[in-house]
């Protein structure tokens, strides 16, 4: 059953209490300056988004030409919020098919915490759908949100309330990416040599448990102890034979091309990684920034699986880069189990 948006919800589910401030917080500022919200919408769609009447004399329409005509778009606006990037083909359809026809302007936001940069490439085939029945579709971040809602004129009331809103979603995890805080753990035993010596780590690029998150850290996992922390510079993915290359996830602000050709020098240091990428495919992981910690597992045996991932360290260590992360743990004293 659908409810208005209010300052008083009684939803409990967080995607529903999240929907509820994103809507009010748009809510809040159209009521106050339609103009504002207008200019919002525009810059979030790339368009000339404009719905606030017009006043016109002597215009003239299909049988006549009356003395003043005051006129106002119509538009339909649809929201998609998920907490972690999971939309579903089936269910954006979906909503494509419920927009009302003749509407002058009909949107749908996909509204995430997306973990890829240019979100609007995954989707590409359902921004296309949606451009074949005049519909924009745009996939927006959280980021992009409030930063948009930043950026155009309001009164300092709504600026305080959008100091809150953009407080509550730093503060449930919404703000910012969770690869940003992301900390991979990944057992290393046999190739640690070139993680310690190279900054470079590479695994079969086949999928199971080969599969790794985007994450902005990593540790190179051996005898029951990360000896340092790096960051991850990027991911690229290395074809057999060289049959395609290409960028998994870039977090620097090195090139495509550079960091290709960086992942294939990688290869070309040692004679079993030669031999390897002519019958499988690679992903290279370029580190850099390494620090030592000497972070180790406590608990009884080895590592649970090739991996383990530390979703909050960064975060609760208020770090923002490999070194603020390794001193946090060397300062703290810091082991895992």
């Amino acid at each position: 059953m659908s409810k208005e948006i209010s300052l008083f919800s009684d939803y409990h589910t967080k995607e529903n209490s999240l929907t509820n401030h994103c809507g009010l917080i748009l809510k809040l500022l159209y009521e106050e300056n339609p103009t504002s919200f207008e200019e919002a919408i525009s810059s979030l769609t790339s368009t000339n988004f404009i719905i606030n009447p017009t006043f016109e004399q002597q215009v003239r329409k299909e049988t006549s030409v009356p003395d003043l005509v005051i006129e106002q778009k119509s538009f339909s606006i649809f929201f998609e919020t998920k907490r972690t990037d999971w939309f579903y083909s089936d269910q954006i359809n979906r909503h494509l098919e419920g927009f009302k026809k003749n509407v002058d302007y009909n949107i749908l936001f996909l509204l995430s915490n997306f973990e890829i940069d240019n979100p609007e490439e995954k989707y590409q085939q359902q921004i296309q759908i949606a451009k074949s029945l005049d519909i924009i579709l745009v996939p927006i971040s959280f980021e992009e949100f409030v930063e948009t809602l930043e950026s155009v004129d309001s009164s300092d009331v709504f600026k305080k309330f959008l100091v809150e809103f953009r407080a509550y979603l730093d503060r449930n995890g919404y703000f910012f990416p969770s690869w940003r805080y992301l900390l991979e753990v990944v057992n290393c035993a046999s190739t640690i040599h070139e993680v310690h010596e190279k900054n470079v780590f590479m695994c079969p690029n086949t999928g199971g448990v080969y599969s790794h998150r985007r994450a902005k850290y990593f540790g190179g996992y051996k005898w029951k102890n990360v000896k340092f922390i790096h960051e991850i510079k990027a991911v690229v993915v290395i074809e057999k034979n060289y049959d395609s290359e290409y960028i998994q996830w870039n977090n620097s602000n090195y090139t495509d091309s550079e960091l290709i050709q960086e992942a294939k020098e990688k290869i070309l240091l040692w004679d079993y990684r030669i031999e390897e990428i002519k019958n499988n495919g690679l992903q290279v992981f370029l580190l850099d920034n390494p620090y030592e910690v000497n972070f180790k597992k406590t608990s009884k045996g080895g590592l649970y699986g090739n991996k383990k991932y530390f979703w909050d360290l960064a975060k609760e260590l208020n770090a923002t880069n490999s070194k603020e992360l390794a001193n946090g743990i060397v300062k703290k004293n810091l082991s895992w189990k």
